[in-house]
């Protein structure tokens, strides 16, 4: 082992960087790739310590600050913080004797605190004895979330986070409660999840978000395994309900019909042959039959699992259907009839383009929908948020007045949907660009806790971090939401690229660039030119600069000026400047 660097105060600008560096690569692993609250606890107590704040570090602090959760929490009455740590410290456990074996620096949290200590090791040191050190604290700590003493049993949580499809449906195929009777539980300040339709919809029959219901036609027997999937199920049911700007959620009693009023069907049954388990899962298109996703898998009949393991496999299952580029909206973009979902969905995709065609046709159809139906929030939402994206690019002379357009958009969506998540996403958008940050960031931080599952949410807060000149604020927001979108825009990469970029992950920057290498977005060329200037490839840069001048004119003129009122900060803006070797005003 190295020198240990606990006098953090002591740390010098390389020892920060190389810290950092470790941080991202640990935030890349399978061990916290799939563990969003994880993710975004490390990377808060790493930084704090890192600016010398290492003394905010209290269970408060980061309950609100990390995880989201609201201003009147509770620490005593919420044992979230404790829990996650324990949480934490086996994932780092788990992450230095796999992927970060060879790690040149590693990250700790000693028992009795959040303080993380940072310990620079020699090259190819090992992790021995780190798995008992990890089971001694959390016996010190009293945390209520069980060790798993079976070595065997420590790989399972893992493979299941790590990997969705198979594993996921595995579990969920076992058995369906009515979720009437088991209503999911709540986190303290978080909006209730919707089981039917939404409090604030639309007021017309034909406008209306897209209706899933989840079927079962055969029930299991075997109670333990009934249990087991109960739990998931309400993972799933919660973070389906809480994406109530696209979906609404319909559970029909296990063995009844689906409703015949819905577009899609979860449908799931089970079959058990001696010790084996196997399930299967599919959505369904109500309409006209077509099997839109299906997978199956096999597990051992008397395994056993955490709570925390199926309540994440439930999230992840609900997050890949029903988030803003999942596979719902996949198909229902292609194949949906409603012509009011079919405009939101034209919104989403415009972000893939954006091209000013794209951008003009889909202004029009939203106006059209809140023209027709004025109580009708995700329209008002997506306004908002197009209103803030026109207000970057388009003429300074209109900026304040399109600003201003956004901000009403914003306020109108708040009001049809106190409770909605989209609805302080477009508000963050809109403050953001308007100039008050800090508004900006508790409205990010606001939908985040209302729907934690949204990877847009994530990306879009991310961005803004990143925007803002603090990278590592927004890096495992980005990890997590790439993560969780397969069919993202190319601005989930270019600013998880940008933060790799500026907290000197080199290797993490050069993956996401590779991304960004196959698309032509303005983003993309963006981060294709920065990456060629790092390489020291000047052709590939002036090409990518001169495709990028022709896409925006106004970068071409004055690139400086097209960052900053993108939100750029000035000091970030005149680095990404320099780096990309252009003069800096």
């Amino acid at each position: 082992m190295g020198d240990s660097a606990d006098d953090h105060e002591r740390l010098d600008e390389e020892a920060v960087a190389s810290i950092r560096a470790g941080l991202a690569r640990a935030l890349a692993s399978d061990a916290f790739s799939a563990a969003p609250q994880l993710s975004a606890f490390l990377s808060f107590v790493v930084e704090r310590t890192l600016e010398g704040r290492s003394a905010e570090l209290k269970g408060y602090t980061i309950a609100v600050e990390a995880l989201g959760r609201p201003a009147d929490f509770d620490p005593q009455a919420d044992p979230i913080v404790r829990v996650e740590a324990g949480r934490l410290r086996r994932a780092l456990t788990q992450y230095y004797a796999g992927d970060g074996q060879d790690d040149p620096v590693r990250m700790s949290m000693p028992v009795g605190g959040y303080v993380p200590a940072f310990e620079f090791v020699a090259p190819g040191a090992g992790a021995e004895g780190q798995e008992a050190e990890a089971g001694e604290e959390e016996a010190g700590e009293g945390e209520d979330v069980a060790v798993l003493a079976d070595p065997a049993a420590r790989r399972w949580p893992a493979a299941a986070l790590a990997g969705l499809g198979c594993a996921l449906l595995a579990l969920l195929v076992w058995y369906l409660e009515p979720f009437g009777r088991h209503p999911a539980p709540q986190a303290p300040g978080s909006p209730p999840p919707v089981r039917a339709a939404a409090a604030h919809a639309p007021s017309s029959d034909m406008i209306q978000t897209v209706a899933v219901a989840i079927a079962a036609p055969r029930v299991p027997e075997d109670p333990r395994i009934a249990d087991a999937l109960r739990r998931v199920s309400e993972a799933f049911v919660d973070v389906m309900a809480r994406f109530d700007d696209i979906v609404i959620v319909k559970a029909p009693a296990p063995g009844e019909a689906a409703p015949k009023d819905v577009d899609y069907v979860f449908e799931i049954s089970s079959v058990s042959t001696g010790s084996v388990l196997e399930g299967f899962g599919r959505l369904r298109a109500a309409k006209d039959g077509r099997i839109v996703w299906t997978t199956s898998a096999t597990r051992p009949a008397g395994e056993e699992l955490q709570d925390q393991d199926l309540a994440d496999i439930g999230r992840r299952v609900g997050t890949r259907l029903a988030e803003p580029f999942g596979i719902i909206h996949a198909d229902f973009r292609q194949n949906g009839t409603s012509t009011a979902m079919q405009c939101i969905f034209q919104a989403l995709d415009y972000r893939r383009f954006l091209t000013a065609e794209k951008r003009n046709a889909t202004r029009e159809c939203l106006a059209k929908l809140v023209e027709r139906d004025p109580e009708f929030y995700p329209a008002w939402a997506q306004l908002a948020m197009l209103g803030a994206e026109e207000a970057a690019a388009g003429p300074e002379a209109d900026r304040r007045a399109m600003l201003d357009s956004a901000l009403s958009a914003a306020l109108v969506a708040m009001r049809l949907a106190p409770s909605g998540a989209r609805a302080q996403q477009a508000m963050m958008d809109v403050l953001f660009l308007r100039g008050t940050t800090g508004d900006a960031i508790k409205a990010g931080r606001e939908a985040l806790n209302r729907n934690p599952y949204d990877p847009d949410v994530m990306a879009d807060l991310g961005s803004v971090y990143v925007r803002l000149n603090r990278p590592a604020e927004g890096l495992p927001l980005l990890q997590r939401a790439v993560m969780l979108s397969p069919g993202r825009p190319p601005s989930y990469d270019f600013y998880a690229y940008l933060a790799a970029y500026l907290t000197g992950a080199n290797r993490l920057s050069e993956t996401y660039a590779a991304v960004l290498a196959a698309d032509s977005t303005p983003c993309s060329l963006l981060g294709q030119a920065l990456q060629a200037a790092t390489n020291g490839d000047s052709a590939k840069r002036d090409a990518a600069l001169q495709e990028l001048g022709k896409r925006i004119p106004r970068f071409a003129a004055d690139p400086y000026l097209y960052l900053t009122r993108k939100g750029f900060t000035a000091e970030l803006a005149q680095r990404i400047v320099a780096d990309l070797g252009l003069p800096v005003p």
